[in-house]
């Protein structure tokens, strides 16, 4: 029987029958209600209990295929080793055969057996190589795999972690783990913009594509610089990494660039080895920690230098980072104060910075806690009547939305946006025609809006400041509160 049927049935009780049937009748009613609540409730708790094991059994598979997939890294790592190692003596005899001084005999006809032994020896060089290649991609997917490869546990002692209020400079990494928003051009360009001639900035070139790097020096001097060994991954390699070791690799930009300077990074074909590159650095640093604990944690080597209790010159240190979370990008995290996101206002790219909040929320809890996100800047807008047009202002107000859902502070977007303008082009194209560096800023326009970018962000950093300074407790004993 129906809820409105028995209704109808305890008005008509009240008019047609004597108070004891009505009475009755609302009884039998409350009783049959009472019956579909308790139904509804069983049905409640089965549901949970099913969505309990099917979570359980999630859990499950997931540790389960964590499992394969470290040992499957396990046993492609010793490949690795094994095929690297090959190939390095293969082209070492290789070179030897081939540079072996001529003989001072007659001439004769060439040695059909060295010449076989010579190709026998660069068919297994080109076999080594595309296997070590291969190997260091399957390596690259299962490292990407377990992104908690780089929140493991000091087993060591690291540097600590020197609060702002005792050091002068401000480290702020320039992230997003999407390429091709501009990390590198709001890098340079606001770095020149707040160097002061008593407090210089420093940008580090921690992005395996050398953008910064070719965007600042010239190709005869990064060729230079690499040789001299005057570059960031000669650093990470370094046994050690101290302050001075830092600022012996560093490169002045001045005068092209006032109150700037660069560390670097470069390849084997500015005139090295291969190994010599900054992605061979960080996979040998990145494997050797992971199976000797016992190493220095490659994670913190430029903490030590940027965290030095020795007085530092740089007012502003900026650390331009790849779009994936490599060994130099990590040392950039657990060194910073701050990370600064640039972003296209497009769909797509903002999806990202979620994504990314979401791998620097994990961070921050279990590696580096003082890290703070300084800001969102968007990058590449296109502009009418000095307003981003409606595409790119709903992505962004879609984008405020999402960053209110993954991160537990406010995250503003700056309104200092950087307009879509081919004066970035341009300073890029010109660095090798006479060495000469001519960032976009030079450009008034694009000069003014990175003067407001730099205002907006300085003013964020006080607030910043302030915040931290009230976690401090007024009297011994008193609780701090927290500024998160």
């Amino acid at each position: 029987m129906s809820g409105d049927s028995l209704d109808m049935l305890i008005r008509i009780g009240g008019y047609a029958a004597t108070p004891l049937v009505a009475l009755t009748a609302w009884g039998i009613a409350k009783y049959v209600r009472s019956l579909h609540l308790e139904k509804d409730l069983l049905d409640t708790q089965k549901q949970k209990a099913d969505a309990e094991g099917r979570l359980a059994e999630a859990t499950r598979s997931f540790d389960t295929a964590r499992e394969v997939q470290l040992a499957r890294y396990d046993r492609l790592r010793a490949t690795y080793d094994e095929t690297r190692d090959t190939f390095y003596r293969l082209k070492k005899a290789y070179l030897q055969l081939r540079d072996r001084p001529p003989v001072a005999i007659p001439p004769q006809p060439p040695d059909p057996g060295l010449l076989d032994q010579i190709a026998t020896l660069e068919l297994e060089r080109d076999e080594a190589r595309r296997q070590t290649e291969q190997l260091e991609k399957q390596i690259g997917e299962i490292t990407r795999f377990d992104g908690r490869l780089w929140l493991r546990p000091a087993t060591r002692p690291v540097p600590a972690f020197r609060p702002r209020a005792d050091r002068r400079s401000v480290i702020i990494s320039v992230l997003n783990l999407k390429g091709g928003v501009g990390k590198t051009t709001i890098t340079a360009n606001l770095a020149a913009t707040l160097a002061r001639p008593d407090a210089p900035s420093l940008m580090i070139d921690l992005d395996y594509q050398r953008s910064l790097s070719m965007l600042l020096v010239g190709n005869k001097e990064r060729i230079l610089l690499h040789r001299g060994g005057l570059t960031v991954q000669r650093f990470l390699a370094a046994t050690e990494h101290g302050r001075t070791e830092l600022a012996g690799k560093v490169k002045d930009l001045s005068p092209d660039v006032p109150h700037c300077c660069v560390l670097t990074n470069s390849d084997a074909r500015s005139g090295g080895p291969v190994a010599d590159s900054l992605e061979e650095t960080e996979n040998r640093l990145m494997v050797e920690w992971f199976f000797d604990r016992n190493r220095p944690d490659p994670r913190f080597f430029l903490r030590e230098a940027l965290h030095d209790a020795n007085p530092e010159p740089y007012g502003y240190v900026l650390l331009d980072c790849p779009p994936r979370l490599t060994t130099a990008c990590v040392n950039a995290l657990v060194a910073s104060d701050f990370v600064l996101i640039p972003t296209i206002p497009d769909p797509v790219s903002t999806r990202a910075v979620e994504n990314l909040l979401r791998s620097l929320r994990r961070f921050r809890d279990e590696l580096c806690p003082e890290l703070a996100v300084l800001g969102i800047v968007p990058n590449m807008v296109r502009l009418i009547k000095g307003e981003p047009i409606r595409s790119h202002a709903d992505a962004l107000a879609e984008l405020k939305e999402g960053v209110l859902q993954v991160w537990d502070d406010a995250i503003p977007i700056m309104e200092s946006c950087i307009k879509h303008d081919s004066a970035f082009g341009v300073s890029a194209a010109r660095i090798d025609a006479d060495g000469k560096v001519r960032l976009a800023i030079s450009d008034s326009v694009v000069g003014d809006a990175f003067q407001a970018l730099a205002r907006e962000l300085e003013k964020e950093i006080r607030r910043h400041a302030s915040r931290r300074a009230a976690t401090v407790p007024a009297k011994p004993g008193a609780r701090a509160r927290s500024g998160r």
